[in-house]
Order: C-alpha cells, then structure tokens, then sequence
C-alpha cells in the first residue's frame, strides 16, 4: 500500500513503465551475482481495473509507439496479471506480445505485508504467481518490493517514534532477499519507502541498516533504492524534510554506490479535498511541476526517474498523441528530462 500519510482515497496498486537515458533498456541478465544497469526513467500507469490503462498498453502497442523505443519495462503486480488473465494461454498470449515489442516486466512484490507478517512468510506467499508469469514468457528483470519498513510498523502495531520496528524490518527484509538472490537470482531488487513519511536521517539510517544486514549474511545488497515522495506535505514540513532532504538521501545512496531512484506522480490529484477541482490536466501539471522542483531548483540527479500513479488518474492512458493521456504526459516528460546530465 502507498503513502499511508496521504489522506487521498484508497491507494492503487500500479504499473511502472521504465525508460533509459540512452534511449534503449539492457539486454544483458544477471550473471554470476552482478547486476545489469537499472533503467533510467520509470513510468507507472494507474492500475485502476475499469480504466484497462496496462491492457491497452500491451494490446494497442501502435498507440504510443513513440514512446515504445524509450521504454526499458513495465511494472506490473503479479496480482493484477493473475486477476487479468486467469487463463494461462491468455497469459502466455500478453506475454508475447511484450516480448514482440522487446518489452520486459518489473514487479512490485510485498516483502512484509500484514499478509505476510515474515519475510519467509511474504516470500512463500508469492512464488506461485512469479513462477506463471515465468513459466508463461514473462521477461522479468526485477522485483521493486513495496515500502517494507513502512509496513513494518503496522505489524508490529508500534508508532512512528518508536524505532524497534527498523530493527525488525530490515532483518525479515534481508530474510525475504536472501530466498530472491537464491531462487530468481538473475532479477534485480529495489526497496521503495515513503518520504517525508519517514525523514531523511530515518531513510540513510534504514539503508544503511538493511545493507548491513545483508552483508552479514552474504547476500548482495540492494540494486536500487526508491523514494515514494509526497511532495504537497513539504508545504507544510519543517526541518530538512523537504527537497533538500531527498537530496541529501540521494546523495548518500550515491556515495555508497546504490542507484537511487525517486517516483514522480501527481500528489493531489485525488485528494478529496480538491474533488471537482482535479483531471488529465492536473496529472500533467503535477508530474512537471514534481521534476522542475526537484531536478531544476533542487539540482536533484536520481539514476532513475519513476512516473508512476495508483490514484486513478489520468483516466485517459492513450494515444501518446494527446499530452493529457498517460502516454502522452509521459513522452513529454521524457523529452523534457531525460536529458537532465549527471
């Protein structure tokens, strides 16, 4: 679940779609330990089911086709596949048609969940869905697991000032890599957590923590790290937990080696507070303004740029041609940023 500090309506689980700065995604796999380069730019087209915006980007590839050559992946959760295509010849048949447009799969996976209070737990509770989209042609190059230390604290049932739950979370989170690195060892995997949810000292704390623990077990570490930024509630922070904070955990995970990663969405759209104030046009607005205050004024440089929704909007996912659809925003927003140097 995303951004439980949000007060929007429920949240959405969500595709993400993947592009690189040079203009192409790897074509290497994992070999012996070492990871391939992450993509550069991420996209995430709202996973609301009546709008079928992922179904339509598989099934209406010419829709955004000059997009296409820019994308490194679409993510997906290994729920929604199932709910889509129950039918394992459905399946295979949507799979293919990724592999036509040289598309791979990133998915969002729980690594602890209420549902799976362990990381053991969680992983067991997975596999059975990561194996069919393996076994019918997913091309899967890494699994972005879902803000584990956030859920830490509701199963624990512990508050945000009290930090038992780091120490617990980064252990069952390393238990849940562990079993990844061992049996899927030619994905990738990525942790996502909530900022300013948590403060910039609580995320380099919480990095650190978890490579730790996963260098005590011999696990390879994190391939990449990814803020989940709720930009509006920087209106109203204090402290350094505002621009300034991401940039200082982006620099931390740059002088550990650790690609990092920040989501770029529409923040209010959907917010409640703003209903018939809100559309297309508020996605686009909010996805620029996101990267001009963070790449330009903030001299913000992640490795890989995320445009990602789970709010139900923009309602409109294609043609690319329309610059208020998701396709069209995004393909926009490529050329707009994409070119940002390091």
């Amino acid at each position: 679940m995303k951004q439980r500090n949000l007060g929007l309506s429920a949240c959405l689980f969500c595709a993400i779609v993947i592009l690189q700065s040079d203009l192409g995604f790897p074509q290497e796999t994992l070999s012996a330990g070492v990871p391939v380069k992450i993509p550069r730019f991420v996209l995430g087209p709202p996973g609301k089911t009546e709008l079928m915006a992922y179904r339509q980007m598989i099934e209406q590839p010419e829709q955004w086709e000059q997009l296409r050559p820019h994308v490194g992946a679409l993510l997906f959760t290994a729920n929604w596949l199932s709910k889509q295509y129950p039918d394992d010849d459905e399946l295979k048949a949507a799979m293919q048609k990724l592999r036509d447009i040289n598309m791979p799969i990133e998915l969002e996976v729980g690594a602890l969940k209420e549902w799976g209070k362990t990381g053991e737990a969680t992983y067991l509770a997975q596999t059975r869905e990561w194996d069919r989209i393996l076994r019918c042609g997913g091309h899967v190059i890494s699994f972005a697991m879902d803000e584990p230390f956030i859920n830490s604290r509701e199963i624990m049932k512990v508050s945000r000032e009290n930090n038992q739950d780091m120490e617990f979370a980064a252990e069952e989170t390393a238990v849940f890599m562990e079993l990844v690195r061992k049996n899927y060892p030619d994905v990738m995997i990525g942790d996502i957590e909530g900022f300013p949810y948590f403060s910039a000292d609580e995320m380099i704390q919480w990095i650190d923590l978890l490579q730790s623990k996963l260098n005590a077990r011999g696990v390879r570490g994190l391939d990449f790290f990814r803020a989940d930024t709720n930009w509006p509630n920087f209106v109203v922070a204090n402290t350094d937990e505002t621009w300034r904070g991401l940039k200082r955990i982006e620099n931390h995970c740059r002088s550990i080696g650790l690609p990092f990663s920040v989501i770029y969405w529409a923040a209010d759209y959907g917010n409640p507070r703003f209903e018939g104030y809100y559309d297309d046009r508020t996605w686009y607005v909010g996805i620029m303004r996101m990267a001009y205050d963070y790449n330009i004024w903030n001299e913000g440089r992640p490795d890989q740029l995320v445009i990602e929704s789970w709010v139900g909007g923009p309602v409109k996912t294609l043609p690319e041609s329309d610059p208020f659809t998701f396709t069209g925003s995004a393909l926009d927003f490529a050329g707009r940023f994409l070119k940002i140097p390091k």
